[in-house]
């Protein structure tokens, strides 16, 4: 008789839910662009993610590494399945533990996780200098963002470079003058004791020499500058 009632009372358990909820199967999520690998490397500061997704109407990402978040954007391709994007913002130098969380219902409740490693160069402005010295020079970057895309700069490794004079936003590029440079951190330099040169600071550097392109903010003179990133272009030939 004991073991008939223990047995009814676990049936009846059962019944109402003890032995788990399967009324919401658990979502999926796959990290596939830029790569299915576990790691992935740019010298880009920002990069879009994306992949497949199923059972969950929400995206969330998260740089472990800079403590940034962002939200994802799903579309669904059929009743369940879809695919999903995002821009995980805010790229440091270095590693950058990125975590994709599908999540069901918005609320934590019933989520599925994925991540990808994404790792910058430690120092992203060594890879914009043109050559060791002027002497050694054979090309040099332009704005294209620029008042008339006319404004230039070259980066030597020694702190020396060469820049049109004028403001970068509201100006004509002037006369090619020299100047020092000093760094303000991994992705940013300062140009020093120059006050006519078109480029005052350039920070938020991305990309490279050999990429033949890098973006990044710049402030000119009089200390105007704008938060967009301006894109930068190489070119042949000494400035």
């Amino acid at each position: 008789m004991r073991l008939l009632i223990l047995l009814v009372f676990s049936i009846i358990i059962a019944a109402c839910g003890g032995g788990g909820d399967d009324s919401s199967p658990k979502p999926t999520i796959s990290i596939e662009s830029p790569t299915s690998e576990p790691t992935y490397s740019t010298t880009a500061s920002s990069v879009i993610i994306g992949g497949r997704i199923s059972g969950a109407s929400f995206v969330h990402i998260f740089n472990t590494t800079a403590g940034s978040s962002a939200e994802g954007y799903v579309n669904y391709i059929s009743p369940g399945i879809g695919t999903w994007f995002a821009d995980p913002l805010g790229l440091v130098p270095g590693d950058n533990l990125i975590t994709a969380t599908a999540d069901q219902y918005g609320d934590g409740s019933n989520t599925a996780v994925d991540s990808i490693l994404i790792i910058r160069p430690l120092l992203p402005y060594t890879l914009i200098t043109n050559a060791a010295n002027s002497a050694s020079a054979s090309n040099y970057w332009t704005d294209m963002h620029s008042f008339n895309a006319s404004h230039s700069i070259a980066i030597f490794e020694d702190g020396t470079g060469t820049s049109t004079t004028g403001n970068v936003l509201s100006e004509d590029a002037g006369a090619t003058v020299t100047f020092s440079w000093s760094t303000l951190g991994p992705d940013a330099i300062q140009i020093n004791n120059c006050p006519t040169c078109s480029f005052q600071q350039i920070t938020r550097i991305s990309g490279s020499l050999v990429e033949e392109q890098f973006l990044g903010q710049v402030e000119t003179v009089n200390g105007d500058g704008e938060v967009a990133l301006h894109a930068f272009f190489l070119n042949s030939g000494v400035l």
